[in-house]
């Protein structure tokens, strides 16, 4: 019996994101789960300062080229295996945005890099991974 309905697989283009993909992907295909590819465009004050002077549909259109480009490089990645994976973009702090996902599809299993982009990534486990873990309620499988 599975406990979950979805597969989703936050993906921000580092190596361990595409590991998970691959393993996240080839598990929602056994199991007949849809799978859901989840970038989240991290929105914080630096990014905020450098897009001060564009226009909203330019933000709209950079966010789309960004998440585009990691998804056509997952989508490479795992290939044709099971239906292709839905894709969604959110908007903010990547764990914030992630922890309200699951918290809006309580029935999600989120497959994960246990790092991700961040600076400190090969000491310990990233911190988006670790606020998800800390926080949320439902199914979390970290790939390393």
């Amino acid at each position: 019996m599975v406990d979950f309905t979805e597969v989703v697989i936050p993906v921000d283009g580092s190596d361990n994101a595409l590991r998970a993909a691959r393993f996240g992907a080839r598990l929602a295909h056994a199991v007949g789960s849809p799978c859901r590819l989840l970038h989240v465009f991290r929105i914080g004050g630096d990014e905020v300062m450098g897009m001060a002077s564009l226009s909203k549909a330019q933000i709209e259109e950079a966010t789309r080229r960004s998440a585009r480009r990691i998804f056509d490089t997952v989508l490479s990645e795992i290939g044709n295996e099971g239906p292709p994976p839905e894709e969604l973009i959110l908007h903010g702090d990547p764990a914030e945005e992630i922890l309200g996902y699951l918290e809006a599809h309580p029935q999600a299993l989120v497959v994960m890099g246990r790092r991700g982009k961040g600076r400190l990534e090969a000491l310990m486990v990233g911190s988006v991974a670790d606020k998800v873990l800390r926080h949320s309620r439902g199914a979390i499988t970290l790939v390393g």
